[in-house]
Formats: C-alpha cells, sequence, structure tokens
C-alpha cells in the first residue's frame, strides 16, 4: 500500500481548505511509502525470526514445549494422542543465567551508584592554548596589569585565569546535564538497553525526548489577619531518555550498520482511544484529523509473503474501541509540507528540515521540528556483537544456542535412557501365563508354565538395557565448557566453583582475560551510545538552557573503560603504594590526600570528609594556640611515649620471633616423626606379606587361604580375650601354636 487511502476516500465538503488537504496527502503517501520500504525490509532480514528464537531460547522455550502451549490454548492437548514412543521432554536452560550475568556485570561496570560514566572537557582555542605559554607584560588600553600583591602579571597568567573561568563553567554544565539525566532515571533505561541487547542483540536509547513535567508548590497567602497555603502548579519541559523496545523500531534500510547514517527512522507504539480524544485541542495536535481517526476502526499493519515469496505490507482491521497504532517518523521533510501541518518554518532558510509527524490510523495528526538544530535523528543502537551490513546484532541466546541444543539433546537422552535401562524387558514364549490372568511386569508374582517344556527358562528370559550415564554426562559437560569458551562468561562468574586456579595471580589473570570481550564491548557502549547522547543534551542545553553561566565550547569525555573498568585494579595498585609509603624516596614525591581520595574512590565508598570540612577542623584548631610551656611539655610526654612504644614493639617483636621460631622447629620435629613412623609402619607391613608369601610358598598353602585361618585365629583370640576378663578367667576354646610359661593351668588361658 503506497497511497495514502484514508484519506482519498474522504468526503472533503467541510473542508475550506482543499489545497492544505492535498499537500497533507501527497505527504502521507510520501512517508507511508516510507514505513512500508522500512517494515518490509526488516521482515525480509530475518531479524524477527531470529529474535523470536533468541526470546524462546532465553525463556527455556523448545518446539515441544511450543506445541504443548499452543494446544492448552486450542484446548486440544487432552485430545491429542501418540501412538509413537514417549520422548523425555525435559529443558535445563543454562541462557538465562550467562544473559543475567552478563547484565549484571556490564551494568556494574558501566552504570556505577557513586560516579558517572561520562564527563565534558573544555575546548580552549589555540590561541589560548598559546597564550598560557607566554612569559610577557600583559597589559589592557595600553596599561600593564598587575597582580593583587603587585607583581607585574603576565599574559599566561590571564589565559589561566579565562581557563579556570571556562571550567567552573563547564562543571555547572555537567551538573545540569547530570541533573536531566537523573530525573528521567537515565541508569534505569541504560539497564534496559543492556538486557535487550544481551538478549536480543541490539539495545536502542532514544533522547533528549522533551517532556513536561508537573510541580507542585505550595506558597503563603495573607491578608493580615490570616495565613493559608495555596497550591501552584508549574509546568516543565526538560529534556528526558527511555529505552525502545527493538520490536518498534524499523530504520532506514540503507543505514547498514552505522545507525547515524540513516536517513530516517520509524517507530511504532500505542494509543488507546481516550488518550487520542483528550488530544482534541490540545496546541500542534491536527484537530480534524483525530476527529476523523475517532470514526475509524483500528487498523493493523503486517507483514505477509506473497505469492513471488516476498514481503508485502497488509492491512487488517481491528475490532471498534481497539488500540490504535500509533507511527513516529523522523527524518528530513520540505518547507512547503511542514507549513501545510501548521508548522512555523518562517525562520528556516533552508528547503528541507528535520521533523517528527506522528500518525495514528495512516493519519498525521502532528508534526513538529527537531528539537535540536543539528538535526540528529535522537536514537542510538548498541550491538552486543556486531553484524556486517546490520544495524541488528547478536546476542548471548544467538552465540550459545547450539550449544544449548547440544545440551538439552543430551539430557533428554540421559532421562530415556534412564528410564529404558531402570527396568529388564521380559521376552514370554508358549506355554507361560500369569496366576492372576493380569498381563504386567511386577514383583511378587506367579507365573505357570502350560506347555509340555520342563525347563521355563526355554519361554522366559529378561534382558537389561545398558545404563550410559557416565558416556552421557561427559557429552554434557563438553557443551557446557562450550558455552563458557563462546560467551566468554565462565562458570565462576555465577558463583559455581568450575575450574579455579590454585593461585591469585592466575585467578587475575583467567579474569583479565575474561575482562577483554567485556572491555570491547564497554568501548563500544562509549562510541555508540555514551558520546552521541551525551553531545544532544549538551546541545539542548547550550539551544534552550537558560543559564548563560554554563554555557561554552565543551567536549564529551567517556570513561566507561579509561576509569570504572580500571577501578578494580587501581584499588589493588593503591594498596601496593601504602605499602610502599615507609620507603622515604617515594613518601616524598607521592601527594598522599589525592592517593587516599583516589583509593576510596576505587573502592566506591564515600566516608571522606570534604575539603571544607577539612579546612573548617583545621581552622578551629588553630583558633586557640597553646602555652608554649604546655605544648613542650605535650612534645615531652609523646616523645617518650613513643620511645616506649617503640622499645615495648621491639620486645614484642623479639618475643614474636622467638615463639614462632619454635613453634615452627616443634612442627618440623612433629613432622619428621610423623614421616619416620609412616615410613617403618610401610616397612613392617612389606615384611609382614614377605613372611605370608615364604610361609606359603613351603606349606604350599594359597594366600587367601593363610589370611582367612589368621582371620579366624584373631576373632578366637579376641573372644578369648573378652572371655577372660571374667572372675576366675575363660575355657580356653583355642590352643595357640606356641605358649610361653605363663600362671595359667594347664586348659585355662589368662589366668589371674
Amino acid at each position: 500500500m503506497t497511497d495514502y487511502e484514508g484519506i482519498e476516500n474522504t468526503e472533503e465538503t467541510d473542508e475550506p481548505d482543499k489545497e492544505r488537504m492535498q499537500l497533507i496527502r501527497s505527504l502521507a503517501s510520501t512517508l507511508l511509502s516510507k514505513r512500508n520500504e522500512a517494515v518490509e525490509a526488516r521482515a525480509a532480514s530475518g531479524v524477527e525470526s531470529r529474535w523470536s528464537q533468541d526470546e524462546n531460547t532465553f525463556n527455556g522455550v523448545d518446539k515441544s514445549s511450543q506445541d504443548r502451549m499452543i494446544d492448552y490454548a486450542t484446548g486440544e492437548a487432552t485430545l491429542k494422542s501418540s501412538s509413537g514412543p514417549k520422548r523425555s521432554q525435559v529443558v535445563v536452560n543454562v541462557i538465562r543465567g550467562k544473559c543475567e550475568v552478563a547484565e549484571g556485570r556490564f551494568s556494574d561496570i558501566l552504570l556505577p551508584v557513586d560516579d558517572r560514566n561520562w564527563g565534558l572537557k573544555v575546548t580552549p582555542a589555540p590561541e589560548l592554548s598559546e597564550a598560557m605559554k607566554d612569559t610577557r607584560q600583559a597589559a589592557k588600553d595600553n596599561q600593564p596589569l598587575q597582580r593583587p600583591d603587585g607583581q607585574p602579571m603576565q599574559i599566561k597568567d590571564v589565559a589561566t585565569s579565562d581557563m579556570d573561568v571556562a571550567k567552573d563553567k563547564m562543571s555547572g554544565m555537567e551538573t545540569a546535564i547530570d541533573d536531566q539525566l537523573t530525573e528521567c532515571g537515565y541508569n534505569g533505561e541504560c539497564r534496559k538497553v543492556v538486557a535487550n541487547a544481551v538478549r536480543l542483540g541490539t539495545g536502542i536509547l532514544k533522547g533528549p525526548n522533551v517532556v513536561k513535567t508537573i510541580k507542585r508548590s505550595w506558597k503563603p497567602e495573607t491578608d493580615g489577619e490570616t495565613t493559608v497555603h495555596v497550591a501552584e502548579i508549574i509546568e516543565d519541559f526538560k529534556p528526558a531518555s527511555k529505552s525502545v523496545d527493538p520490536w518498534n523500531i524499523y530504520p532506514d534500510p540503507d543505514c547498514e550498520e552505522d545507525i547515524s547514517r540513516a536517513a530516517y527512522m520509524w517507530e511504532r507504539d500505542e494509543i488507546l482511544p481516550r488518550e487520542l480524544r483528550k488530544l482534541i485541542g490540545v496546541d500542534g495536535y491536527l484537530e480534524d484529523q483525530i476527529l476523523m481517526i475517532l470514526s475509524e476502526e483500528p487498523k493493523r499493519t503486517t507483514v505477509n509473503i506473497a505469492q513471488n515469496k516476498k514481503q508485502q505490507i497488509k492491512q487488517t482491521i481491528a475490532s471498534a474501541g481497539s488500540t490504535y497504532e500509533r507511527w513516529e517518523y523522523y527524518g528530513d521533510l520540505d518547507k512547503e509540507s511542514l507549513e501545510s501541518l501548521g508548522c512555523d518554518c518562517s525562520e528556516a532558510n533552508a528547503e528541507s528540515l528535520s521533523a517528527c509527524v506522528v500518525f495514528v490510523n495512516d493519519r498525521p495528526i502532528k508534526v513538529l521540528l527537531n528539537t535540536l538544530d543539528s538535526g540528529e535523528l535522537p536514537y542510538d543502537f548498541f550491538q552486543w556483537t556486531t553484524v556486517n551490513g546490520s544495524p541488528w546484532g547478536i546476542g548471548i541466546p544467538r552465540i550459545a544456542l547450539w550449544q544449548q541444543r547440544c545440551l538439552i539433546a543430551a539430557w533428554r537422552a540421559m532421562m530415556d535412557n534412564a528410564g529404558d535401562s531402570a527396568g529388564a524387558n521380559i521376552v514370554l514364549g508358549s506355554g507361560v501365563e500369569p496366576d492372576d490372568g493380569r498381563w504386567e511386569i511386577t514383583g511378587k508374582k506367579i507365573w505357570r508354565a502350560t506347555g509340555e517344556s520342563e525347563d521355563v527358562r526355554q519361554a522366559f528370559a529378561q534382558f537389561q538395557i545398558a545404563n550410559n550415564q557416565v558416556e552421557l554426562q561427559n557429552i554434557i559437560e563438553l557443551a557446557l565448557r562450550f558455552i563458557d569458551m563462546e560467551t566468554s562468561l565462565p562458570m565462576m562468574f555465577q558463583g559455581e566453583k568450575g575450574e579455579i586456579p590454585e593461585t591469585l595471580g592466575a585467578t587475575n589473570i583467567m579474569v583479565d582475560a575474561n575482562n577483554v570481550a567485556l572491555r570491547s564491548r564497554v568501548k563500544t557502549w562509549d562510541d555508540r551510545i555514551t558520546r552521541p547522547h551525551i553531545t544532544r543534551y549538551y546541545s539542548w542545553n547550550m539551544q534552550y538552557n537558560e543559564d548563560p553561566e554554563i554555557k561554552g565550547d565543551y567536549n564529551v569525555d567517556v570513561r566507561g573503560t579509561s576509569v570504572l573498568l580500571e577501578k578494580d585494579q587501581q584499588a589493588k595498585s593503591l594498596f601496593q603504594v601504602f605499602q610502599a609509603k615507609q620507603d622515604p624516596d617515594i613518601k616524598a614525591l607521592v601527594d598522599w590526600k589525592k592517593a587516599i581520595k583516589a583509593l576510596f574512590s576505587a573502592m566506591h565508598l564515600d566516608i571522606l570528609k570534604s575539603d571544607d570540612e577539612i579546612k573548617a577542623d583545621e581552622e578551629k584548631q588553630t583558633e586557640q594556640p597553646k602555652d608554649p610551656r604546655i605544648a613542650a611539655a605535650e612534645i615531652r610526654a609523646q616523645t617518650e611515649m613513643e620511645k616506649a612504644e617503640m622499645s615495648q614493639k621491639g620486645q614484642n617483636e623479639e618475643f614474636k620471633l622467638r615463639r614462632d621460631a619454635t613453634i615452627s622447629e616443634l612442627q618440623e620435629k612433629a613432622k619428621d616423626a610423623e614421616a619416620e613412623r609412616q615410613h617403618e609402619k610401610e616397612i613392617k607391613g612389606i615384611d609382614y606379606q614377605i613372611k605370608i608369601m615364604e610361609f606359603s610358598s613351603k606349606s604350599g598353602i594359597s594366600l587367601d587361604k593363610i589370611k582367612a585361618d589368621l582371620a579366624t585365629n584373631s576373632a578366637k583370640m579376641n573372644l578369648q580375650r573378652d572371655l577372660s576378663s571374667q572372675k576366675g578367667g575363660g575355657e580356653q576354646i583355642i590352643e595357640p601354636v606356641s605358649e610361653p610359661a605363663g600362671k595359667a593351668k594347664d586348659g585355662r588361658a589368662f589366668e589371674d
């Protein structure tokens, strides 16, 4: 559908401006043809089918479970019966865990709670940079300038002062942008973008969008006797950012993987009839178009496969009262078309301008110029893994799809094999039947032989299927290892043990190696999201912010990789620096105040005093000078205390060293004694085995027989000893091979 059917088929008797209506028809027809082109191109790329598979993989849904869901939805679940073999349909889902770990690690690095992943830098003019090196006398109106202390002022002093002013303004711009991002929940929207990128391969962030915020304040009013508080409603327009579902975005097909090259962009959304009705009379909306839309049934835009196997746009009608499709077009439009829709373009010199047109039911209801004079489209795309020639990337479910399928197949095969090998297969011949008449295999069952053969084993046999659990488990473990390799997310990051190196250094090497892929993606985020997005916020504030004290020439400084990703490593390095503080050469060169601040910042701790608080504490200490005699006494006391502490510390250290040496010596002796005892035990065991073998060789009795006799005699001796513990001794039940002279009488044993 390339023509604007909705308006062409409408009666125009109530429209006084037929020329304006014709321009609206022409504009709508042109833009809708671009929409159809974008929708067909995305469907033809196959990305929508890929997204469906990725979502099912993330949710652990496969074809068998999908079929069951459809059967339950259609009411056929209990009617269908399969005559084929029963197969296991279990699903083990490791993809969801991998995705959640990737989202968490990426968001923790990129979006910390105590810092931001962007900043601004002053862009000084070249002449200012040169002036900061000039040591000549500064002058104004041919009069030399002087410092407050009376010294002559150099040109570099003036340039440095100008740079400090620019940095103060830059700080104000940073604060303004940070406040705007905080109010719109920028970090939360970014986390949604990361989730979409991990699961579908592409995350989309839109902004800045101008949104209306309503603030309510209570102001006191009095008549001299009574004071009341009256609510005052203040409407404010501020920029905001939001995450957009990739399913609702249709970019220019010619942009390939670089979305900044897109000539236009379409975004789909839904709007309720009551929401549409509220727009009647709102400034900027076309009331006549909205009234015509409300009198129509909602339309749906779908893509069907035509007979030539190509995608084709199709319009379907929904029931009255359903939601309407709302389409937004961002791109260039000619000046005449914009003015026909009520847009004021009197100040524009160009023939075409960047604008946004809102369609409902294929009718334009609003048009507005791009809020930024630069004409940039307010969309930023982040691909988890880039696909050449396409703006749509691939995520973790797509990367690990085949290994996940191998894992499920092996797991189901293990379940099938476990069921098959749980019981025996019974083969019955003629002449055998159950005594109870029921042909089933159970325990404690009687079978009768009715044939002539006396050997029932010829008519009754069982066969056991081998259990291959070990071999199938090896396949599962191999698939898990491949998933770890392909996703660069080892099981250790999910809290599982996995294969952890034995040393801390090896662990750090493994973590750093797995961070390589994550580091490259953080850089991609910096280039494709942070820099263009924050730059548009900077442009918006330069254009619309009413505070002139924050405006200047700045560049966006992205620091996702340069600051946030390296903070953990910085903390480790700073600990090593503090350990070297005792070295006087290092102590003299390091600014320890900055080192402490950097350490606590790397550890994400905000517990240090501010510079103002430190200064206030120092002033309190200097406000009341102490008596010199008291100060001298305190110094002497402190010195004596330090001497005593050092002496005590030395004694403690000496005692500790002696104690540790003694403990170490005792431990070594105990270890040597234990090793000697084990060695002696092993030698005696070997001698024992040799003697048994010699006795076996001489007597001709096997070793097993000797061992059995020894065990029997040992048991009898133990019994004899137990009986002898009774008063008067016990009867002798075994006669030893040799018996030493003792007190026991003949036939008695162990007698007192």
